[in-house]
């Protein structure tokens, strides 16, 4: 009976081992499973922090203390160089952003770094004075070449004018001396056609023969009928008419 229970003891102190080593076996996975998960966790969240990006704001035109606070509330680091004259940056409310890199819009890593050209801000009221006055001598110039190009139109417009007032002036008046001219060719001709007719009416008629006055005719006294004939008192024959230098009929030999 004693014999028989040895075996049985062996086996049972063999199972017993069998499940401690079982059991260590299974420890040790699980304590390098759970090891291992908090690894592979921070790996994943550093892959994420790397590859985060953000949208970068527009800050030209703005002063550079208020692009700087507004670019590193974003997470970008910021470096600014006077693009001008190269001078230090000591306030930075004195300084206006003119360049930024990257540009508005774009993606960029946070943590990066956004690079700023800026200028003093007595500098760009001085460019914006010099620009602006600039500005107003082009349109002053532009102006006077206006006016002038007006002024030099309306005395052109004027000379035109006053020629074709001129040539019209000219015109009438050479007009009014043709009428004239032909006014007066036709008076002519209608008197020396009233002179022929006279002529010809009086040598057709020929000259009128009057009784002499009784008594004789007193040589230079005027006379009618212009033709009439006549003796003076001493038996003379006087006719009456006219002479080279007196129109009027007198007795006349």
């Amino acid at each position: 009976m004693k014999a028989s229970t040895v075996p049985a003891v062996g086996r049972l102190k063999k199972t017993l081992a069998l499940a401690v080593l079982a059991g260590l076996m299974l420890t040790g996975c699980g304590g390098k499973q759970a090891a291992t998960q908090p690894t592979a966790t921070a790996t994943a969240t550093a892959v994420s922090q790397t590859t985060e990006t953000v949208v970068v704001p527009a800050v030209v035109n703005l002063t550079l203390d208020k692009a700087k606070d507004q670019l590193e509330k974003l997470g970008f680091k910021v470096e600014t160089v006077d693009s001008a004259k190269g001078k230090a940056i000591i306030v930075k409310s004195n300084w206006q952003v003119v360049t930024q890199d990257p540009a508005n819009g774009a993606q960029a890593e946070k943590g990066s770094t956004v690079h700023l050209g800026v200028k003093n801000l007595d500098d760009v009221a001085a460019e914006k004075a010099a620009s602006e006055k600039a500005a107003a001598d082009k349109a002053a110039a532009e102006q006077a070449a206006a006016a002038k190009a007006a002024a030099n139109k309306a005395a052109a417009d004027k000379a035109i004018a006053d020629k074709a007032a001129a040539d019209k002036a000219a015109a009438d008046q050479a007009a009014a001396a043709k009428a004239a001219a032909d006014q007066a060719a036709r008076d002519a001709a209608a008197r020396a056609a009233a002179e022929q007719a006279a002529a010809a009416q009086k040598a057709a008629q020929g000259p009128a023969q009057a009784p002499a006055p009784a008594g004789g005719v007193t040589p230079g006294a005027f006379c009618s009928p212009a033709g009439a004939v006549g003796l003076s008192a001493k038996g003379a024959t006087y006719t009456c008419k006219p002479s080279a230098t007196d129109s009027r009929s007198r007795w006349r030999q």
